[in-house]
This record gives structure tokens, C-alpha cells and sequence, in this order.
């Protein structure tokens, strides 16, 4: 073989190991591209989620000493307290609340009463 036919082949190959490893940064490129993307869609779909879904699905339980936890605090909740058919006020003399009616073997489920603002008025365990 001559000495041209081998030097045209070795060019033949060193340029051809160049375009296929091209290619393959180039392919490379584009699934880090798509899994940026799909990362992007999967991150947004969940905040879309999470901002519209603000409701509580779930019921929420307390036991009896939550309750009564919740009745010590109720001039830091700023809310009136309701357990089945016994009324707490905020204003009422912590002290001096009668608190017997509050079965602490007993596990109440919770709602909120709030104001046009979004405010919790009562906090109502049945």
C-alpha cells in the first residue's frame, strides 16, 4: 500500500471517531435538556398542587388532653372553644373554667367557625 492510501485512511478514521463522539455529546446534551425539563414540569405540577389545595382533606383528631391544652390557651389562640355542647370564652378567667365536661379518654374531632376574614372565631371539638 502506499504511503498516501494509509495516511488518507488514518484521517479517514480520526475524522470519523470525531463526528461519532460528536453525536454522542450531542445526544448527551439533549437528555439532560429533556430531564431539565421534565424536572421543571414535575416541580411546577406540584406547586400548582400545593396552592390550590389548601383545604384540609383528612379530619383531624385530638385526644381529651389536647383539648384541655387547647382550652389553658385559648387567650393565645384568640378563639372561643366549643367541646360537644360546652362553651369556652377567651374572656372567661382561665382559673375558674369548669372543665369536667372534657373526657380525657376520649379522642374529638376539630373544626373551625372563622369570620369573613379567614379568622378562627371557634374552635369546635365534637
Amino acid at each position: 500500500m502506499s504511503e498516501t492510501v494509509e495516511k488518507f485512511i488514518l484521517v479517514a478514521a480520526e475524522i470519523s471517531i470525531v463526528l461519532i463522539a460528536c453525536m454522542f455529546a450531542l445526544g448527551g446534551i439533549q437528555s439532560q435538556d429533556a430531564a431539565v425539563q421534565a424536572a421543571h414540569k414535575s416541580a411546577v405540577n406540584e406547586e400548582r398542587r400545593l396552592f390550590t389545595s389548601l383545604e384540609i382533606t383528612e379530619q383531624v383528631t385530638y385526644t381529651g388532653a389536647e383539648v384541655l391544652q387547647s382550652i389553658r390557651q385559648m387567650k393565645a389562640l384568640d378563639a372561643n372553644i366549643r367541646v360537644v355542647n360546652q362553651y369556652f370564652y377567651r374572656s372567661d378567667d382561665i382559673e375558674s373554667i369548669d372543665v369536667s365536661g372534657v373526657d380525657l379518654n376520649r379522642t374529638y374531632t376539630v373544626s373551625y367557625i372563622r369570620d369573613s376574614q379567614g379568622k378562627v372565631q371557634t374552635i369546635v371539638f365534637t
